[in-house]
This record gives structure tokens, C-alpha cells and sequence, in this order.
């Protein structure tokens, strides 16, 4: 048998604890589980975890991570940068996600998100049976019960909407169907939903909580509900509604299918694996239309079968033991793991190699440079004159001196626009579109920052594999206009426009085949055709002021806090 390691889960019976659970019941009999000295493999349920073992220990590891994100979405965290060159199978949860990672260049098998049949599943056939249980959870029984159960609030800051989940398009939506004259209540239930509460009750639009009110403070260790109440709660509901700007799954959806609720979301995630066409929106007043029609005449009736069958036939539980068991039963023929296997030889300096990063980790814990290289020369290009110019403010606020030296002595190197080339992993070299015709290149071991997903698709075109990490590093917009930004299909050198309209409050229309959705989300609209594109003008325009409030512009202190801890990373041995 192989032997795996398995890292740590989320520690608090959540999605990651979750998929642990089923990653080792799916694998039980065919592999055996060992501890991380004695593994073949590393098998992560969350690739993050990787960070709580030392590099030198993974290299000699065949290293298998799943990604409960989409990996365009991971690209802005500078944690990703190491991850690219340290997982060797990377498990994707959709097709979206499988996309993605292809388009990456990384190595991907999908095995999609499941749920287990026994905790979610329908317990009424009829609506009389509906008003029965509603009766019992005291919930109105003859209202349109709109549901979310997602956490809605920063955990840094309760009343603040988190950008994930992205609630404001939710009492967007909510506003705009109650002035269609749509009669509904909504269903609230989980923890950290402080924001949407305090929204709903300032906009008078009836709802009920179900857990324990009152509390100021985070109610994340209170409010959790046991899986057997939230499927009576999907069970009781008549819709779910799903407004997040990206998911990796999420789960709700597959509870949802899995109890015949019917089921309203953005085209993210799982959402498209499972739901019908007709169940997807892209703004509040397109879901607002889809809403009112289902209120009205039960426009989402013919979705309920298809979305769990859906479910039942790609998404539950043996599903993903299945697959799970095809990966490791061809695992044996992969040069690469042939490549990693153990040599016995290694086990003890494995265990003194944990040992001794757990120990650094915790007594000496990693810190930026006080003092960087910058080499760029300007006058190029005036786009990356600007962000190396903006680059200078992050670092003068991060507290770190800039020098020019051109012998670094084996400090953090910062590129833009340079005749010295240098090598190594020390270098960081900045990358606007044209960014390929830097003379001689990019430097080999260096790690590239762009401004965007889109601009690390193209590179990957071009046949550059250096690890990447989406920086935007763009604070200034264009004068303001009333006429929305449209991005030409086949222009994939767009980001810096397209940053420069969202801080200008412009929204964007964008070929669909592009991936400007990592930018823009719910700051503008995709097109897939002339039709499409005029309608799409047509709404940014009529809608302006909604795509403008749910616009997230870069922010300095998200950038200095971004570019800190890609420093403090690459710095760390």
C-alpha cells in the first residue's frame, strides 16, 4: 500500500474538516495512513496547510492538494507562489476550477465537492408538508422564504460585508424584487451574520434568524447549526440565493439540490456543475426579474429534479471515494511519484527537518527585508513607471529602505525595466502586458508580480512557468464617465485599463472567453456575442449606480499588506 500523510483540517467541523473526513473514509483499505517522515505521499485537503512543514520534507514527497478556491482567485495570495512549485497533483472541486488550473499550466485531476446522502436530503413531498415543518421551526408557513445561510461578515470586522460571499448584491437583489411589488420574507441561520441583519432591518425588509440574536460579539463559537437543523431549513425554504463574487463550491448549493430547493445563483463555483441556466444571475436586477417570475408563476419549478439528479449523480459521497481510489490506483505509474518515493535513508533527517521548522515558526517567526534592490529604468513604458513608482509608496509605508545597489549580496531584488538581468529566487520582477519583451527576459528563478489573472494566463501562452502572484498595483482611475469600459474580444492586455475605469466608478463589459472576471466581478458584465454586448451596454448603463457600489477598486493597504507578505515569504528559508 502507499503510505500518505494526511495534513490538518480546519479544527472546527467545517467544509475542511469535512473533506478530510471523506478523504480518508474514500481511501480506507487502500492506502495507509503514516506520519509525514514515513509518507510516500502528502495528500492536503487544503493546500495552505502545506506551510506548517518544511520545503526540504515536501520535495522528497509526491504532494497532492485540493483547492477549495477557484486558482485564479489563490493567484493574489502571496502564499500561492510557493504552492506552485510545491504540489505535484493539484484536485480541482469544479469544471471551473479543472479550467483554471489548466489554463496555469499546473498538473490537475478533477474530483468534485460531495456531501454525504444521510445528512442532506428531502423530508416533504408537498407544500402542505412544507407548512407543516415551518410550523415546528416557527417560521411563517405561507410566505416566499428566500434562504442564506452563508456568513456574510468580515470575522476582522463584524459589520463589514465580507468581499467573498458578497452581500450586498444579496439586499441589492432584495431591494429591487420588493419594488417589482413581490411579496417574500427571507431565512437567515449561521454565524457572522451581523452585516445583512442590520441591512434587512434598516431597509424594513422582513426576516427571520434562526439561532441566537442579541450578540454584538462574534457568534461563530453560538450560532453554528447542526447539519440535521439546516436540512430542515432547506427543507423549509422555497429558494436559496447565492450572490458571491467566486466560490470553490460552495456546499450550499449541493445541500440545496440535495433537498429539491429550488436554487438562484451568480455563475460561480459549483453553480454551474449542478444548476440550470434559468438559476443563474449576474446582477440584482436580473435576479430580481428571476425572482419575481418564480413568486409569480414558478418559473424555477422545472429546475428542482435536474439540479438533484445533478447532485446525486456527481456530488455525493461515493462519488468521491470512487475517484479518489482511481487517482492513487494509477499514482504508481506517474514518473514523477516514481521519482519522490522514500528512501528510508531520509526518515530521521525528515523528522529533524519538521522539527526544526516547527520550532522556527513558533520562537522566530518570519518577518519582511528592512532593506531592498530596486532596479528600473524609466521611460519605457509609462504603465510600469506608474506601478513601480506606487511600488515605492508600498514599501515606504511597509517601513522598508530602497536602495539601487546592483550587488543585492543575496537580498530581495524588486525588477521593472532593467539592463541587469541577474538570477535567482531572490529576484521579483514586475510585468505589465509586453511585459515579455524585457531585454533578456525573465530572470531565471525569479518569481513575476502582474497586475492581473488575465496577464498570467498570457504568459503562460507565451511559455513562461515562473511561479506568479497578481499584485495590482494601479491607485489612480481615469476621469469619470458615464459610459462603461468595453473590452474588445481578443484584447487580453486590458488590466491596466480595466483597473483604471473600476477606481474611476466605470463599470466593464468583457469577452467571456477572457478572464477580466477576476478583475471586474460584479463591477460590470461578460458578452459572448454582438447581442450580448449591446444588451450588456444597455444594463450598465440603466444599472450604473449598482455595478458602481459593488465595484472593489485596489486599495493601498491592501496592496502594502499583499507586498509585505510576499517579501516576508520569499525572505523565509
Amino acid at each position: 500500500m502507499i503510505r500518505v500523510f494526511h495534513t490538518s483540517g480546519d479544527g472546527s467541523g467545517w467544509a475542511i474538516d469535512e473533506d478530510l473526513r471523506q478523504i480518508r473514509e474514500g481511501l480506507r483499505g487502500v492506502v495507509r495512513e503514516t506520519s509525514l517522515a514515513d509518507a510516500q505521499v502528502v495528500h492536503s485537503p487544503f493546500w495552505m496547510a502545506l506551510a506548517m512543514h518544511p520545503a526540504g520534507v515536501l520535495a522528497d514527497r509526491f504532494v497532492i492538494a485540493h483547492a477549495d478556491n477557484p486558482p485564479f482567485f489563490y493567484l493574489k495570495q502571496p502564499e500561492f507562489v510557493r504552492a506552485q512549485e510545491q504540489v505535484d497533483l493539484w484536485v480541482a472541486r469544479s469544471h471551473e476550477a479543472e479550467k483554471q488550473f489548466r489554463a496555469l499550466g499546473l498538473k490537475v485531476v478533477h474530483i468534485p465537492y460531495t456531501i454525504d446522502p444521510g445528512l442532506f436530503f428531502p423530508l416533504v413531498k408537498n407544500r402542505e408538508e412544507k407548512k407543516v415543518l415551518r410550523r415546528k421551526l416557527g417560521l411563517p408557513e405561507e410566505a416566499y422564504l428566500i434562504a442564506n445561510f452563508h456568513r456574510d461578515s468580515e470575522g476582522g470586522d463584524l459589520h463589514a460585508p465580507k468581499l467573498q460571499k458578497a452581500p450586498e448584491l444579496m439586499v441589492m437583489t432584495l431591494e429591487r424584487l420588493r419594488d417589482l411589488g413581490a411579496d417574500f420574507q427571507v431565512l437567515l441561520a449561521g454565524p457572522r451574520r451581523h452585516w445583512i441583519r442590520g441591512q434587512l432591518e434598516e431597509k424594513e425588509i422582513a426576516a427571520t434568524f434562526v439561532g441566537q440574536g442579541g450578540i454584538a460579539g462574534d457568534d461563530f463559537g453560538v450560532n453554528i447549526l447542526t447539519r440535521p437543523r439546516l436540512n430542515e431549513l432547506y427543507n423549509a425554504a422555497d429558494l436559496y440565493l447565492v450572490p458571491s463574487r467566486w466560490e470553490g463550491g460552495p456546499q450550499s448549493v449541493m445541500e440545496a439540490a440535495a433537498c429539491r430547493c429550488k436554487i438562484l445563483s451568480t455563475p460561480v463555483g459549483l453553480s454551474r456543475d449542478i444548476l440550470e441556466p434559468e438559476c443563474l444571475f449576474r446582477s440584482a436586477a436580473e435576479g430580481a426579474e428571476i425572482l419575481a417570475a418564480d413568486i409569480r408563476e414558478g418559473r424555477l419549478a422545472g429546475s428542482v429534479e435536474p439540479q438533484f439528479r445533478a447532485w446525486e449523480t456527481n456530488h455525493s459521497a461515493p462519488v468521491m471515494a470512487k475517484k479518489l481510489r482511481e487517482l492513487y490506483g494509477h499514482l504508481s505509474a506517474d514518473p514523477v511519484f516514481a521519482g519522490r518515493t522514500l528512501r528510508r535513508r531520509r526518515r530521521f533527517f525528515s523528522h529533524l527537518g519538521q522539527a526544526r521548522h516547527t520550532m522556527r515558526r513558533r520562537i522566530f517567526p518570519a518577518k519582511p527585508p528592512a532593506r531592498v534592490s530596486l532596479w528600473h529604468r524609466e521611460g519605457k513604458w509609462a504603465e510600469l513607471d506608474e506601478i513601480i513608482t506606487n511600488l515605492r509608496g508600498c514599501l515606504q509605508r511597509c517601513g522598508i529602505t530602497v536602495s539601487e545597489d546592483p550587488d543585492p549580496a543575496g537580498g530581495q531584488v524588486l525588477r521593472g525595466w532593467s539592463e541587469r538581468v541577474g538570477e535567482g529566487s531572490n529576484i521579483i520582477q514586475f510585468v505589465v502586458p509586453g511585459g515579455e519583451k524585457l531585454p533578456g527576459g525573465i530572470p531565471v528563478g525569479a518569481t513575476v508580480v502582474v497586475p492581473s489573472v488575465q496577464d498570467v494566463v498570457n504568459l503562460r501562452r507565451q511559455g513562461c512557468h515562473h511561479p506568479v502572484v497578481v499584485l495590482p498595483l494601479v491607485f489612480e482611475g481615469d476621469e469619470e464617465s458615464p459610459e462603461p469600459l468595453v473590452v474588445e474580444s481578443g484584447d487580453h492586455d486590458a488590466s491596466l485599463r480595466i483597473w483604471k475605469a473600476i477606481l474611476a466608478g466605470r463599470p466593464v463589459l468583457y469577452p467571456a472567453e477572457s478572464a477580466y472576471y477576476e478583475q471586474v466581478f460584479h463591477a460590470g458584465l461578460s458578452y459572448k456575442n454582438a447581442e450580448e454586448l449591446a444588451a450588456g451596454q444597455k444594463h450598465l448603463l440603466r444599472d450604473q449606480k449598482d455595478f458602481r457600489t459593488l465595484a472593489r477598486p485596489p486599495e493601498r493597504k491592501v496592496a502594502d499588506r499583499a507586498l509585505r507578505s510576499l517579501l516576508t515569504i520569499l525572505s523565509s528559508p
